[in-house]
């Protein structure tokens, strides 16, 4: 087991173990399958291969599907009591897909945008998909085993995975007919620059969650090596006094200060006399 996918369990176990989040979380699924079976249903009507366009046919509504699976299950959770502020509050804290990536290149699922088919081409298009679908069937299978608690929501996630499965399958199909044919090396790149492009992406975000846990562990060891010993001095300085000082009493502090110095300098000068 990798280290993403560790933390993509730990992640996980907290969010289904949160009901709020749980319904924010299937939500957000819904919204990112539903995005990816629109893009993809566009892409087939753009495609010339008649096996390629039968597939993206078929897997687009998979996708749509998918989006309703998860939305009737967030609504069973509603109407079970599951929401309200709590599920605004948990929305910021569920399983978001779409975080952290650039989004004038690909969609919530990952997918690049339809316009980029036109201008890379249907080979870089599949290894993209199959890329993300790899990625997407790892994920699923991860809810999956955490959702055995609760049969409505761990069947959908199977139900799911089988689809995935499936999609992995054509996807490996298409690319592996571009090699027969002698594409083996824009194949090779294709995939290269999609599983570039997604290391890349969760590299950027665990870059800003590291940032975040950086910053909080920085402005810790600032207070203690800087302010905690400035005011101890300070303290001190004070007689051990606390608080804040009003500038009356400062002043008066100060010229009381000034009297002493000018009566221990006239008391030296008559004992030099």
């Amino acid at each position: 087991m990798g280290l993403n996918e560790l933390l993509q369990l730990r992640r996980g176990r907290a969010v289904w173990a949160d009901p709020s989040r749980a319904l924010a979380t299937l939500e957000s699924f819904a919204r990112t399958e539903e995005d990816g079976g629109r893009d993809i249903a566009t892409a087939a009507r753009r495609v010339t291969d008649v096996e390629l366009r039968g597939h993206l046919e078929r897997h687009a509504r998979d996708e749509v599907r998918h989006a309703e699976l998860f939305r009737r299950r967030a609504r069973e959770l509603r109407e079970s009591g599951v929401g309200g502020a709590d599920a605004t509050a948990g929305s910021e804290k569920g399983y978001d897909l779409s975080r952290g990536r650039p989004s004038a290149e690909v969609d919530a699922h990952g997918f690049f945008r339809v316009g980029l088919l036109d201008e890379l081409g249907e080979l870089p298009y599949v290894a993209m998909l199959h890329v993300a679908e790899q990625r997407a069937a790892r994920l699923f299978d991860i809810h999956a085993r955490l959702t055995r608690d609760d049969p409505p929501t761990h069947e959908i996630f199977r139900e799911i995975l089988r689809d995935e499965r499936y999609h992995v399958a054509w996807t490996a199909a298409m690319l592996e007919r571009w090699r027969q044919r002698g594409d083996a090396d824009a194949v090779r790149r294709a995939l290269k620059t999609a599983r570039t492009g997604r290391a890349m992406g969760a590299w950027k975000r665990a870059g800003a969650r590291a940032g975040v846990g950086f910053g909080r562990v920085l402005m810790l060891v600032t207070w203690v090596t800087l302010m905690v010993p400035f005011g101890l001095v300070a303290r001190r300085r004070r007689g051990g006094e606390s608080g804040w000082m009003s500038a009356r009493r400062t002043r008066a502090t100060a010229a009381a200060a000034e009297r002493s110095a000018a009566r221990d300098a006239l008391t030296r000068l008559r004992s030099q006399a």
